[in-house]
Parts: structure tokens; sequence; C-alpha cells
């Protein structure tokens, strides 16, 4: 993948975590047993939605990360 801040090589890889990992609009306390908010988008990319795994493509020049949540 192109990285579309500089044009350079980006490496594929993932991101990973035992909860999964979520974009919010707002910022919250994140404790262990939290429970995920109202507007969260779970940022998996597994087609069968059996993993908290993300495929991510990564760029060490801009220190970016791209994810293609589909």
């Amino acid at each position: 993948m192109t990285c579309p801040y500089c044009q350079g090589e980006m490496t594929k890889g993932y991101i990973q975590c035992r909860d999964g990992v979520y974009w919010t609009p707002d910022r919250a306390l994140v404790s262990a047993l939290s429970g995920i908010k109202k507007g969260a988008v779970p940022l998996r990319n597994d087609p069968e939605h059996t993993s908290n795994t993300a495929v991510a493509y990564f760029c060490q020049r801009c220190r970016k990360v791209m994810i293609d949540i589909k």
C-alpha cells in the first residue's frame, strides 16, 4: 500500500487487542471492564468477525497507520 501522506511504501501488519479496538467520538476513561458506548466503531476487518484483529498498514517515515474497516 502507498502512504497517502508521503507516497512511500507502507508495511502490512495487524492491530490486535483482547477485547477489541474501537474508535469513539469522545475520549473516555478505559478500565479493565469498561463497556463501549453508543457511537463506537469496531476497528476490525476480519470478514468473519471472529477475531479482534484488524489488518493495518504502517508508514515508517510518517509514523501513520491506515486501517480499512470496510
